[in-house]
């Protein structure tokens, strides 16, 4: 997938701002513990949205809502509703093609392990 200026301008703008940057982090640690909603059986790892407010220092709903609603135009989180229930996860594709969308533009080749990205000059 290669990505545009437009696209990539978008994602830019999403991963500029700390809290954003810190909801993703939450997101990339997973779901590691019981909380507030029930274990989705289908994304069992994905993050509900109460416990990102919660571990956001119990952030208004209003304010997370607008930064995730930024990471989902960007395309760099995946949501899945089950009932009342939102769960996220990172669009661990989108930030491939982001990774690589630079490194093509620049002319270096990013070298992929997991979840981490280097970028090597040619």
């Amino acid at each position: 997938m290669i990505l545009g200026m437009d696209e990539l301008v978008t994602i830019a703008a999403a991963l500029g701002d700390p809290l954003r940057l810190k909801v993703l982090d939450l997101l990339a640690a997973g779901r590691s513990r019981p909380c507030c909603s029930p274990q989705n059986p289908d994304a069992p790892i994905w993050v509900c949205a109460c416990d990102l407010a919660a571990e956001l220092g119990g952030l208004a709903h209003s304010k997370l809502a607008y930064h995730l609603a930024q990471l989902r135009a960007a395309g760099l989180v995946k949501e899945q509703r089950r009932g009342k229930w939102v769960y996220y996860a990172i669009n661990e594709e989108a930030l491939a093609a982001f990774t690589q969308g630079l490194a093509t533009r620049w002319g270096a080749a990013p070298a992929c392990t997991g979840n981490a990205c280097v970028t090597q000059a040619p």
